[in-house]
């Protein structure tokens, strides 16, 4: 069986790889938690892994601390892959290909391979990224902004009545824009982020010459989406696709 590890700055979540299908996707947070939390829950898959693929933005000491348990816990060396220059028709813009976080390249791929035309990706994670490829599957460069709670964190440590009245009360909402300060603190960041992906948008389609097709993942995705004026498709599972189709281009 092949494990596909999705390790995010606040999350890991995984999936097993059967038929080329993803199936048995879990999830558990990491951030803050003792490392015998995650690894409880991935010990406890059945059967064990024989190959298993790492997508890493937690840090050196998380993949330092993930080979360690993997070689006690199945006996194995997980595989951990970077973005290249090139990979499956996409076409890194990054001058340092390895440079470009390893979740934005998984899911550029994946987005590629499934729709073949101008594309952009955003994933509504700890932080909020957006993605741009032509229909030629050239990177056309991205965006990295701090995600909705980092949005609202910055607010509420920088300023004291904001802060007070928006941790008073839970927020409150009519359509798109609050209605107390919770509510407009919220709604200020998720408007933000949403309007990001508009710019976007507009910004591939006048280069390219067609709407892109725009593709959501990420925790906060189903917040964010409904606030993007243009049409978009949830992909929650972007980045463990794009671990899929590297596994199967690269057997063990």
């Amino acid at each position: 069986m092949t494990l596909l590890v999705d390790a995010g700055n606040s999350g890991v979540k995984w999936a097993r790889l059967a038929d080329g299908q993803l199936a048995g996707i879990g999830a558990v947070t990491h951030r803050g938690v003792e490392p015998e939390a995650w690894q409880a829950r991935l010990a406890a898959l059945a059967p064990a892994p024989r190959r298993v693929l790492v997508a890493n933005v937690a840090g050196p000491a998380f993949e330092a601390r993930f080979r360690s348990w993997a070689a006690r816990q199945w006996r194995l060396t997980p595989e951990f892959p970077a973005a290249s220059a090139e990979r499956l028709g996409v076409r890194n813009a990054y001058v340092r290909p390895d440079a470009l976080g390893i979740d934005r390249w998984l899911a550029m791929l994946a987005a590629w391979r499934a729709a073949g035309v101008p594309l952009l990706v955003a994933s509504a994670g700890t932080a909020f990224t957006v993605d741009l490829v032509d229909g030629e599957g050239l990177h056309r460069g991205g965006c990295i902004v701090p995600g909705e709670r980092l949005m609202r964190e910055a607010l509420h440590a920088q300023t004291s009545g904001v802060a007070a009245a928006a941790l008073l009360d839970r927020a409150v909402v009519d359509g798109a824009f609050g209605v107390n300060t919770a509510g407009a603190v919220q709604q200020g960041a998720r408007l933000a982020l949403a309007s990001l992906v508009d710019r976007a948008a507009r910004v591939l389609e006048a280069a390219a010459g067609v709407a892109p097709r725009i593709f959501v993942a990420g925790g906060a995705a189903a917040e964010i989406a409904p606030l993007v004026t243009r049409a978009v498709e949830l992909a929650p599972h972007l980045v463990l696709e794009g671990l899929a189709l590297v596994a199967a281009e690269v057997p063990a």
